[in-house]
């Protein structure tokens, strides 16, 4: 008898009598009971779970030992249902079986195995990244805030342009700052004629942005030298824009943000990139008045250093910032990249049962609503909480799906899922 997984022999929810079946047909097995196993052939027929993969094949060496005519018919039962394991039978197969002239045929076919009827060719499989740390309030707080808020526009984009303009616009800069991190807080002290710093600015725009559904950190740009010094840093804030599929630069201060020659927003990697190369300045766009070229210059200057919320990186980092205070991070990286993570993907699981096998699907978009899935006749919106689609097709063949994850301003990239039906 082949060694074999228990739980085939003692799964939940077999019934009694099959169990004894197989316990019987085992120890029959096991002590080379040849003439007593065969006789339980018709009722280990209809153990159509195993009888393919052990069953026969076990009747075929019990019969080539009583020296049987029907010892290799067994076996190829067993190969036409699926039996693609002669391994399991440590040698025994070939040693009584080997000689009969079908054997050649019989061994090519065990060794293909029979094709799946369900096999997954390709779906969407996120690189890793850190845990996202958003600068985001508790849920009673961003309800404070959203009564203050302009209303969001249809797109992410222009909710967060919206948002960086009106945050500009709501105070003139000084040199003053909170002790509590709180939008609300902030826009009360603001309200009542105080005025603070590009801290300040970047707190309330990253609170903002994701109170309405757009994932947003702070970041701290730092000059060269930022060790010793005044003035060697500058707060602004980071966003995941939907429409744009890509992280970007805000900066609540200027209210403006930082783009290419062909107007694309940018991100913080993508500049600091940038100014590694000592590549020329890109543009920083304002939204109300134009920066004067010599401004521009001056922002440009910080980004040498940065660190986001959570993270801080670089070849080399200084924790020290102007021989005042420590720069705090919860982690220092080598390779910024994990701290940015394409919220467009999509990673996908398994579950289900054997008759209805799912897709499990997954985001790390912390504002997603929901998956779409389509093509193949079918359009299926599925909640983020369930996040189950059950994998089927009306015909054999190959089959191809899109799967992308839905939030309040849209349905992002379509990522495809393509599998075989047997």
């Amino acid at each position: 008898m082949p060694p074999t997984d228990e739980t085939a022999f003692r799964q939940t929810g077999t019934p009694r009598s099959l169990a004894d079946l197989r316990l019987r047909a085992e120890e029959l097995a096991r002590r080379s009971k040849d003439a007593d196993l065969l006789d339980l052939v018709d009722e280990l027929r209809e153990d159509v779970a195993l009888w393919p993969h052990l069953w026969a094949p076990t009747c075929a060496l019990a019969a080539a030992r009583m020296g049987r005519d029907d010892a290799f018919g067994f076996l190829e039962e067993a190969v036409t249902g699926g039996f693609a394991q002669p391994e399991l039978f440590q040698g025994r197969l070939e040693d009584l079986l080997g000689q009969h002239p079908g054997w050649a045929e019989l061994q090519r076919a065990m060794a293909s195995g029979p094709p799946p009827s369900l096999e997954l060719l390709d779906w969407p499989a996120p690189t890793s990244h850190h845990p996202l740390h958003l600068d985001a309030l508790t849920e009673e707080r961003e309800n404070l805030l959203r009564v203050e808020l302009p209303r969001a526009a249809p797109t992410s984009w222009e909710t967060a342009t919206t948002l960086l303009r009106w945050v500009h616009r709501r105070w003139a800069h000084a040199n003053d700052h909170v002790d509590d991190p709180d939008a609300v807080e902030v826009l009360r002290r603001v309200d009542a004629g105080e005025r603070f710093a590009c801290v300040e600015y970047s707190i309330v725009l990253s609170q903002s942005l994701n109170a309405l559904g757009i994932p947003a950190r702070r970041v701290q740009l730092l000059q060269r030298n930022h060790h010793v010094g005044v003035g060697r840093a500058h707060v602004v804030s980071e966003a995941w824009v939907d429409d744009l599929s890509a992280w970007v630069l805000l900066d609540g201060q200027n209210g403006a943000y930082w783009a290419d020659d062909n107007g694309r927003p940018l991100g913080l990697l993508e500049l600091q990139q940038l100014f590694a190369a000592g590549a020329p300045r890109p543009s920083l766009v304002a939204l109300d008045e134009e920066l004067p070229a010599a401004d521009a210059d001056t922002w440009w200057t910080y980004f040498a250093g940065a660190k986001t919320t959570g993270y801080a990186w670089g070849t080399s980092f200084s924790p020290v910032f102007q021989n005042m205070a420590v720069i705090t991070a919860d982690r220092l990286l080598h390779d910024p990249r994990g701290a940015y993570p394409d919220l467009d993907t999509i990673a996908v699981g398994l579950g289900g049962e054997l008759e209805h096998p799912m897709l499990r699907l997954a985001t790390t978009h912390p504002y997603a609503i929901a998956f779409l899935v389509t093509g193949e006749g079918v359009e299926e919106r599925i909640a983020v909480e369930t996040g189950a689609w059950e994998i089927r097709a009306s015909t054999p063949g190959v089959h191809t799906v899109d799967v992308a994850v839905v939030t309040p301003f849209g349905t992002g990239r379509r990522h495809p899922v393509r599998y075989s039906v047997g």
